[in-house]
C-alpha cells in the first residue's frame, strides 16, 4: 500500500508551511511542520541549560521531547510555546541543532510517527529524500530572494531591513528590503 504522504521541501521562507497546511486542510489530512520540532528541540535545550553544540545532550533531549500539538497551539512540557518557537533566537538555535547528526537521527523516527492512515502533508528539510522517501508526492517549493525576505520579515513582525528599495506587492505597510536582495532580471 502506498503511503498517503505529501512531502514539501524547499528553502526557508519559500512558503512551504503555508502551502502544506492549506493542502492538508483541503484534503482533511494531518500536517507536520518538521521545523517546529527542531525549534522545540532548541528551546527545550535552552530551558534545560544544554548548549546547542552539545550533540549528545541535545539528541537526548530531542528523543524525549515532551511536545503536543493541539490545533494551532504547540505545547512543550505542558506550556504554550507557540509564539516563542517562532522567535529569531530560537530559529537560530534550530539551525544550530539541525546540523547535529545525532539530533537529526533522534527526530527522524518522531517525524515518521506523525504518519496516520488519514494521510499526512509534511514540510521541512529532507522530507521527500530522507524522512518520507516513499511519499506519494514530493514537492520542492522555491521563491525569489525578494519574496523570501518579505515573508521572513512579516513572520518576525519587522519591516524588511534597509530602505534602499521599496518592496513590490508587499502586504506590509512601509516594507523595504535591501537592493542587493532584489533581482532586476525578469
Amino acid at each position: 500500500m502506498t503511503a498517503k504522504i505529501i512531502a514539501i521541501d524547499g528553502p526557508s521562507a519559500s512558503g512551504k508551511g503555508t502551502v502544506a497546511s492549506r493542502v492538508a486542510a483541503a484534503l482533511g489530512w494531518d500536517y507536520l511542520d518538521s521545523g517546529a520540532l527542531y525549534r522545540l528541540t532548541a528551546l527545550y535545550a535552552r530551558q534545560k541549560q544544554t548548549e546547542w553544540t552539545d550533540e549528545e545532550g541535545v539528541a537526548r533531549l530531542a528523543a524525549e521531547l515532551p511536545v503536543e500539538f493541539v490545533g494551532q497551539t504547540v505545547l512543550l512540557d505542558g506550556a504554550d510555546v507557540s509564539q516563542e518557537i517562532r522567535s529569531e533566537a530560537v530559529g537560530m538555535g534550530a539551525s544550530a541543532v539541525a546540523q547535529l547528526p545525532a539530533v537529526r537521527a533522534a527526530l527522524l523516527q518522531r517525524q515518521r510517527d506523525f504518519q496516520t492512515a488519514k494521510g499526512l502533508v509534511a514540510d521541512g528539510r529532507d522530507m521527500g529524500s530522507v524522512v518520507f522517501p516513499d511519499a506519494v508526492l514530493k514537492v520542492f517549493l522555491t521563491a525569489s530572494a525578494e519574496i523570501r525576505a518579505q515573508r521572513r520579515a512579516k513572520q518576525l513582525g519587522l519591516p524588511c531591513a534597509a530602505r534602499s528599495h521599496r518592496c513590490a506587492a508587499c502586504p506590509m505597510p512601509n516594507c523595504w528590503i535591501p537592493r542587493k536582495w532584489v533581482s532586476t532580471k525578469r
